[in-house]
C-alpha cells in the first residue's frame, strides 16, 4: 500500500512537471510570435515612413544646365534624423548640419549615372540603412527596425544620408569627418571622389574654379560666415554660370535670405538661387571644392 501511494504520487509529480513544461513551451512559442509580430510591424511603420515623397529635393531646372539633382537637407523626410557617430552623446538633426553631405551628394550626382551611385555601397562596413529617428543603428533611440538600401533608386533618394553616415565612420577607408563640432570637415569628399572614379581639388581661386563650372566639373564652395548663407559656415554647390549670374543650389531650402547681404540673393526656385557677378562677394565663398572626371569616363 505505501509502495503504491509513493509511485501514485510519484506519478502525480511527475504529471504536474510534464504540464509545466508544456506551459512553457507554449509561452515560449507565444513569446517568439509576438516578437516576430512586433518586428514585422515595426517594418512596416519603418517603410511606410521612407515611402513618402521627398518634399523638397528632387529635380530642378537650372539655367545653362537643365535639369539637375537637387537634395536639401532640411528635407522633412529626413530633416529630424539624428545625424552623429556613435559615440558621442549629442543627438544633432540633420537638417542643421548636413550642408557637406547634402552638397557632396548634388556634386556626384551631378558627374555620375544615377544608376551607378550604389557604387559606395560596395565601401560600407554595414550595410546603409535608415529608421525614422537616425541615419546609423547605434543613435536609434527607438530600436526601429531599420530599412536597408538595396535597390539603385534607393541610393538616388537617399544618397545625402548615405554621405552622411559615410562620414560618421560607416566607410572602409576609416574617414570619420563627423565630429563634436559643428558640422561635417570636407576630408571625407576626398574618399567619395574616390568611390566613383573622379578626383578632387582644392583651390581658393574663385577664377579657377569658374572655369572648372564652365568646363562641366563640379564644384563645392565654402560659405564663410557673415555672407549671404550662413553666421557660421556653409557648404553650397554651384550649378551654372553665364555671362551675368552665378547659379548655386543651396543645400539648406530656404523661402528669404534674411542676413544683409543676403537681399542680394535672387530666389529662382527654393534651392535654387542666383547672384550677379557684382554681388557675388555678398556669398563671402572662400574655399572651392572641384570634382573632375577621370579621363575617358
Amino acid at each position: 500500500m505505501i509502495h503504491a501511494c509513493l509511485r501514485r504520487e510519484k506519478e502525480g509529480c511527475m504529471r504536474v512537471f510534464l504540464r509545466g513544461i508544456a506551459a512553457l513551451i507554449c509561452m515560449g512559442v507565444f513569446l517568439v510570435g509576438s516578437t516576430h509580430v512586433c518586428f514585422a510591424d515595426n517594418m512596416t511603420e519603418t517603410e511606410m515612413f521612407f515611402s513618402n515623397a521627398e518634399a523638397y529635393s528632387g529635380l530642378i531646372d537650372v539655367p545653362g544646365r537643365g535639369l539637375m539633382r537637387y537634395y536639401a537637407q532640411n528635407d522633412p523626410l529626413w530633416a529630424d534624423l539624428v545625424y552623429e557617430k556613435g559615440d558621442v552623446s549629442t543627438h544633432r538633426p540633420f537638417r542643421d548640419s548636413a550642408c557637406g553631405p547634402t552638397a557632396g551628394a548634388m556634386a556626384v550626382a551631378s558627374l555620375v549615372p544615377e544608376d551607378e551611385l550604389d557604387k559606395i555601397a560596395d565601401y560600407a562596413l554595414r550595410p546603409y540603412s535608415l529608421c525614422p529617428c537616425s541615419l546609423n543603428k547605434a543613435k536609434c533611440e527607438g530600436h526601429h527596425a531599420r530599412y536597408v538600401l538595396t535597390s539603385k533608386r534607393d541610393f538616388v533618394r537617399f544618397l545625402p544620408l548615405v554621405f552622411g553616415d559615410f562620414a560618421t565612420g560607416n566607410n572602409t577607408f576609416g574617414v570619420f569627418s563627423r565630429g563634436i563640432t559643428l558640422g561635417t570637415n570636407s576630408s571625407f569628399l576626398y574618399q567619395i571622389a574616390q568611390v566613383y572614379g573622379l578626383t578632387l581639388t582644392a583651390t581658393a581661386d574663385y577664377r579657377q574654379a569658374l572655369k572648372a563650372l564652365k568646363n562641366g566639373d563640379a564644384v563645392i564652395a565654402t560659405a564663410g560666415r557673415g555672407g549671404a548663407f550662413t553666421n557660421t559656415g556653409h557648404y553650397v554647390f554651384l550649378a551654372s554660370v553665364d555671362e551675368e549670374k552665378l547659379y548655386i543650389l543651396d543645400p539648406l531650402c530656404r523661402d528669404a535670405y534674411s542676413t544683409r547681404q543676403g537681399r542680394k540673393v535672387e530666389i529662382i526656385h527654393p534651392g535654387l538661387v542666383a547672384l550677379t557677378h557684382q554681388n557675388v562677394s555678398a556669398a563671402a565663398l572662400g574655399g572651392f571644392l572641384i570634382f573632375h572626371k577621370a579621363e575617358g569616363r
